[in-house]
């Protein structure tokens, strides 16, 4: 399973170096590809691409630490998780909430159950929303998956 995730996002980055710009009362929010992630052993980790023309790896998000990474206006930025509600799937929920004081990520995302993945889940589609310091709110439309890597 881990090897389609490398494979899917090796192939997202490099369709897209730059995912997509939305924009919220006239303050607008860059989320750019992010590399290749590796996740360690008994991690599960949360995979979100764009839908965009181009779709990019925008997020990922591990259950343990519970945290997220994101690229935005060529800034690496990790997020805790501040807030989780809904249904579980591998250490992740229907919504999450990421922050690091001055950016605050919320996401609300659909696990597939018609088409189940072992030690994971496809993720159909979602919304990522991204609130700064200032209250600028975008929004994003994002699908992916849901993957754990099993101890050796």
């Amino acid at each position: 399973m881990v090897s389609v995730l490398r494979a899917l996002a090796f192939a997202a980055c490099l369709a897209a170096p730059a995912a997509a710009a939305a924009q919220a009362g006239g303050q607008e929010v860059r989320f750019e590809a992010l590399p290749p992630q590796q996740l360690d052993p008994g991690v599960c980790g949360l995979f979100l691409w764009s839908r965009t023309e181009r779709p990019a790896l925008v997020l990922v998000a591990r259950d343990n630490p519970a945290e997220a990474k994101v690229r935005i206006d060529g800034r690496t930025r990790d997020l805790r998780r501040a807030a989780f509600s809904g249904d579980p799937n591998s250490g992740h929920f229907q919504r999450q909430t990421y922050s690091d004081g001055r950016l605050t990520l919320e996401l609300d995302v659909t696990f597939d159950a018609a088409r189940p993945v072992r030690d994971g889940a496809i993720i159909s589609g979602g919304v990522l929303r991204t609130r700064d310091a200032a209250g600028w709110e975008t929004m994003q439309p994002v699908g992916g998956l849901v993957a754990c890597k099993t101890q050796p």
